[in-house]
């Protein structure tokens, strides 16, 4: 897409469809109750799931594996008898492991863009795919082929839905305010729309800036009641992934960790109190504080995690 054509594509979205910007011109979405018919080129490809038809479909225990640095010296195959949930290219830790997830959950575009084994892995993997509408998007792009499994499901934020205009501001906090499900920070109203917590996916999920936040929101939905998460350093130990050199940049989350990805993690606290489900961090360098998510070792959390499997 050239300058002008860009140009033009803002426009005629405009400010109630932005979020739709970064999908390619020629992809479309029709949706119906539980699923929805993806488009390229005016033409239907596949037909995808929404994530709500797998709410409440599993119980107790499940271990989240983020990519931070401190997953590199994780023996995963210690937790190979519980259900996972693998975010962006933690897939790679599985392979590495000969595992296979339960469940993956890629949203960050830039794994789509610059990371094509991992989308292509977590699909062949057979685990349930939790994928962003921009992602399907890139999909279509590059591999159509790929929607033709029937392990992809769409996920979306609660104020970014493709074909949905985005509600105002105001509106948001209008409705999110009333409703029980939600929990959100009244003192910062004005990031109502990213920052927050629900487990509703037909309402959908706050982004909070990082995929944990997505992960944490997602293991309630789908009915754990114990969600264990490892290597979620958010940049706690100054470096990226697991899977990357020292000489990377700092990661994104060192300047959103205040006020978005803490925020998140405070209504998670107070969900958690309100509808009794258990969140913990098995990094102990992460940024996040123990106050918030408690810190717990890899080896007491598979003691937890037996006692209730």
């Amino acid at each position: 897409m050239n300058k002008l054509q860009a140009i033009f594509r803002r426009f005629w979205l405009g400010g109630k469809f932005k979020h739709q910007y970064s999908c390619h011109k020629d992809f479309g979405m029709v949706r119906h109750a539980d699923a929805c018919t993806i488009l390229w080129k005016k033409q239907a490809v596949a037909e995808i799931a929404l994530a709500h038809t797998l709410s409440n479909k599993f119980s107790g225990v499940c271990f989240t594996i983020a990519t931070g640095p401190s997953l590199a010296d994780v023996d995963l195959k210690r937790a190979a008898s519980f259900e996972t949930i693998s975010l962006n290219c933690a897939i790679k830790k599985f392979t590495e492991a000969k595992l296979k997830p339960t469940h993956c959950i890629i949203v960050d575009h830039r794994v789509f863009e610059n990371q094509w084994s991992c989308v292509k892995d977590s699909i062949l993997s057979g685990a349930n795919c939790f994928f962003s509408y921009v992602g399907l998007s890139r999909i279509c792009e590059r591999e159509p082929e790929l929607l033709k499994f029937n392990n992809i499901y769409l996920i979306e934020s609660i104020s970014r839905k493709f074909g949905i205009p985005r509600a105002s501001q105001i509106e948001c906090q209008s409705s999110f305010f009333n409703d029980p499900e939600i929990f959100v920070d009244d003192k910062l109203p004005e990031l109502c729309r990213s920052v927050g917590f629900s487990s509703n996916l037909k309402k959908g999920l706050f982004s909070g800036k990082t995929v944990a936040t997505w992960a944490v929101q997602l293991g309630v939905a789908l009915g754990y009641r114990q969600n264990f998460i490892l290597g979620m350093d958010l940049g706690g130990t100054g470096k990226s992934h697991f899977y990357t050199e020292t000489s990377n940049k700092p990661p994104d989350f060192m300047r959103d960790y205040e006020p978005y990805i803490r925020i998140c993690f405070e209504q998670a606290k107070r969900a958690s109190v309100a509808t009794g489900f258990d969140v913990y961090n098995l990094s102990k360098d992460s940024t996040l504080p123990h106050e918030i998510i408690p810190k717990i070792s890899f080896e007491e959390a598979l003691r937890i995690a037996q006692n209730n499997h």
